[in-house]
């Protein structure tokens, strides 16, 4: 989608809602938890988001909203395989339609939670990283990205999320190329797996249904699953185990 059309698009809802509009987007994570590494851990947990296109928002130059996605945050006691999962969660008694985008970063919002796009702080952030471009939000689906809740970014640390990866269901495609990182298959629902070094991570996760900014807002399901799986060398090694058991068992048959 072209520039101006998603000016337009961004034009006609903020004559819509302007005076609904929340004055500071906060970010509140889900803890899903702490773990120290054993496969098999798992823990599935469901959060709000305002309307379907949050996520997508942050892919463009001009960033996006952070009250517009959901955030999940875990620590990692130990590196380990982690593989998420964010699907449609059902509401209402049936599917809400939600298209599921999210990327993860090294990073916490601030444990007093005020962290906030209108902030003082966020803007001058805002203004310097973007070398004083237009900017919607702090939100940044591709990239590294801070915010703060204080009006001095220098005095006080913001919060920094590093860019780890991302991933989003189905295929996009707003004027620009089709967006990296799509599964290809649109049925509400995305997965990605990462290795990761000990540490707390936060993924932020929205809708990538870029045309839903001509819809009335509405608030959409989202199951939010974190396991932790076999890495890839575990894989190797109880392949080359059952590998040599069953030489060893051939060896034992034919002596």
């Amino acid at each position: 989608m072209n520039i101006t059309l998603k000016h337009a698009l961004l034009i006609a809802g903020m004559s819509v809602g302007f005076a609904s509009a929340p004055a500071k987007a906060h970010i509140h994570p889900l803890v899903l938890g702490t773990f120290d590494g054993p496969v098999g851990a798992m823990v599935t947990e469901v959060k709000n988001i305002p309307g379907n296109y949050g996520w997508i928002d942050g892919t463009d130059a001009d960033w996006g909203d952070s009250h517009k996605v959901a955030a999940y945050q875990f620590t990692l006691t130990q590196p380990a395989g982690v593989q998420l999962s964010f699907e449609q969660a059902v509401a209402g008694g049936g599917r809400n339609g939600l298209t599921p985008g999210f990327s993860l970063y090294e990073g916490v919002a601030s444990s007093s939670g005020g962290d906030h796009d209108s902030s003082v702080g966020s803007h001058l952030i805002r203004d310097r990283d973007s070398g004083g471009a237009t900017t919607e939000g702090s939100f940044r689906a591709l990239n590294d990205w801070s915010i703060t809740d204080d009006a001095d970014p220098t005095a006080v640390s913001p919060s920094v999320f590093t860019y780890i990866g991302h991933a989003y269901d189905g295929s996009a495609d707003y004027g620009a190329g089709v967006i990296a990182g799509g599964d290809g298959v649109l049925d509400h629902k995305v997965s990605h797996a990462f290795h990761l070094d000990a540490g707390t991570y936060t993924a932020f996760v929205g809708g990538s249904d870029y045309g839903s900014q001509l819809t009335v807002e509405r608030n959409l399901g989202v199951a939010g699953t974190i396991a932790v799986v076999p890495e890839p060398e575990t894989y190797a090694m109880l392949l080359a185990g059952l590998g040599l058991m069953g030489a060893m068992a051939r060896r034992r048959r034919t002596a």
